[in-house]
């Protein structure tokens, strides 16, 4: 067993999603679990989003929200090449974008966003993406399974950068994974994302796809986690500065 972790470049349109369900299908007989960022440039758009509303400027945050909507349906659309299975994926987005608009609503009528409530408003990202990948891989004739990351990836109530509780995580993902696995499928999960034992949402900071590839890999005793980007070059330096070759 492999963990497989692809950034948001990786899945940032319909054409990196495919080529990433082409990545997965060459490691099948690894019996891969894929980690998922949110389509490139969500997060930022999402935190920016709750930043103008709690700031008085909802007009601009809802347009935003709606900029990000039709991203999203635009993929599914380009994706799935319509039907029902495409029909039923993008009324389930657009419901998400309905709660993630009540949301920024709430929190211009408040006007300031504490750490939980802009957990709630990033974690949308992976919560979008994974359903999607997973839509998208299952078209291309690899058999996947979308999970919710709030049910495997449990963690502390520190919104913002919550602390795993990786014994519970190994229970979790045992319980919902697995299962995905010995059936033959793709189990696609969206990284960063966590939730208390209660059931809130929580993130684990940014970068936290990656945390949540190497927690799922411990978790179940994967044999490697590859971390997968789009982005050109090789790091070699990551403390007082990065260079690339």
């Amino acid at each position: 067993m492999i963990v497989a972790k692809f950034g948001g470049t990786s899945v940032a349109d319909a054409t990196a999603i495919r080529r990433t369900a082409e990545i997965v299908r060459g490691r099948l007989d690894r019996r891969p679990v894929v980690v998922v960022s949110a389509l490139a440039g969500t997060t930022n758009a999402l935190l920016q989003a709750a930043e103008q509303a709690a700031a008085g400027h909802l007009v601009a945050a809802l347009e935003r929200v709606e900029q990000l909507r039709e991203r999203h349906l635009e993929a599914i659309t380009a994706l799935l090449d319509g039907g029902a299975e495409a029909d039923e994926l993008r009324d389930e987005a657009s419901m998400m974008f309905d709660e993630l608009a009540h949301l920024v609503e709430a929190l211009s009528v408040l006007g300031f966003a504490t750490a939980r409530s802009m957990d709630a408003v990033a974690s949308m990202g992976e919560r979008l993406s994974a359903p999607i990948c997973a839509a998208a891989f299952t078209r291309m004739g690899i058999p996947s399974v979308a999970v919710d990351a709030r049910r495997v990836m449990i963690t502390s109530d520190d919104f913002g950068r919550a602390a795993p509780r990786p014994s519970e995580i190994a229970t979790a993902s045992r319980e919902y994974l697995l299962p995905i696995i010995a059936a033959g499928k793709v189990p696609v999960v969206g990284g960063y994302v966590g939730a208390t034992p209660a059931g809130i949402t929580t993130t684990l900071g940014r970068g936290g796809s990656d945390y949540s590839a190497a927690l799922f890999g411990a978790a179940l005793d994967a044999e490697a986690i590859e971390i997968w980007t789009d982005v050109d070059g090789m790091l070699t330096a990551d403390q007082i500065g990065r260079a690339h070759v």
